[in-house]
């Protein structure tokens, strides 16, 4: 299967999204996707100026693990999974947590996936030429 879906940030918002459950590890994921910059900002820390890069965001486990309704040990091996099959960086100081999206440019650029949509209609525009080409020669 290929291609991409757009998942908007509001359907945090929708009432399954916010039912108080213990969440999947798939929730979990899509949590951390939602949580990830789409853009690069700073946010201030405890006096410390944190510049937070695209696809990366900073929470803790204890956040984490009361968003998921998890502990947080389970937490903390949920994301050591997710560094050992490269989908997650994760570095954690002793106030706060950052987590990356490896290769987040790749899977989000939006010019590559307009890039992509426009080459599937192009060619889908071509075979319907070519087909009518085909059914003039056809009829004459």
């Amino acid at each position: 299967m290929e291609g991409w879906i757009r998942l908007y940030r509001k359907t945090q918002e929708h009432w399954l999204w916010t039912k108080k459950r213990k969440f999947s590890q798939f929730e979990a994921w899509i949590y951390i996707l939602f949580k990830a910059n789409h853009k690069e900002s700073k946010i201030m820390l405890d006096g410390e100026l944190i510049v937070v890069n695209k696809g990366s965001f900073i929470t803790s486990e204890v956040q984490l693990a009361k968003e998921w309704n998890w502990d947080r040990s389970t937490v903390r091996k949920f994301l050591l999974t997710l560094e050992k099959d490269k989908m997650i960086l994760k570095n954690a100081t002793s106030k706060y947590t950052s987590i990356s999206i490896e290769n987040w440019e790749l899977y989000q650029n939006v010019q590559q996936q307009d890039q992509h949509q426009n080459n599937i209609e192009t060619t889908a525009e071509q075979h319907q030429n070519n087909s009518r080409t085909t059914s003039k020669q056809h009829k004459q």
